[in-house]
């Protein structure tokens, strides 16, 4: 079995996760939102802010785990390793900031991927 091949669902599954936290532990913040109406309803106030941004970011893990998925399956090929070492990055800046957290969910997906381009490159 080449795990790399589910690259973009583990970046999917994540992404879900990540939304599904926001959406728990924002919704006091969303519901402060929608009554007092969407348009300019983070203005300054930090909770808010993180809240819509902690969503966000969920959103844009699948997204980005969907355009990884549809490369896979239409070229056959793993990720790109760049991909690979960019989520790695991420990930460590990430474990380092804030080690209390999902970061720790892109470690291995970013060694899958690099290390599945590699052998592709070799």
């Amino acid at each position: 079995m080449k795990i790399w091949k589910y690259s973009g669902i583990f970046l999917i599954i994540t992404g879900i996760i990540h939304t599904a936290v926001a959406i728990l532990l924002g919704k006091d913040s969303y519901t402060e939102m929608i009554k007092g109406g969407l348009y300019n309803s983070v203005n300054d106030d930090f909770t808010r802010g993180f809240a819509f941004w902690f969503f966000i970011c969920g959103l844009l893990v699948m997204m980005l785990g969907y355009l990884a998925h549809i490369f896979i399956r239409e070229t056959g090929k793993p990720l790109p390793a760049f991909l690979g070492y960019f989520l790695l990055v991420a990930s460590i800046i990430g474990c380092i900031i804030e080690p209390v957290s999902g970061f720790w969910l892109f470690l291995p997906q970013a060694l899958i991927i690099i290390i599945a381009a590699r052998k592709r490159a070799n």
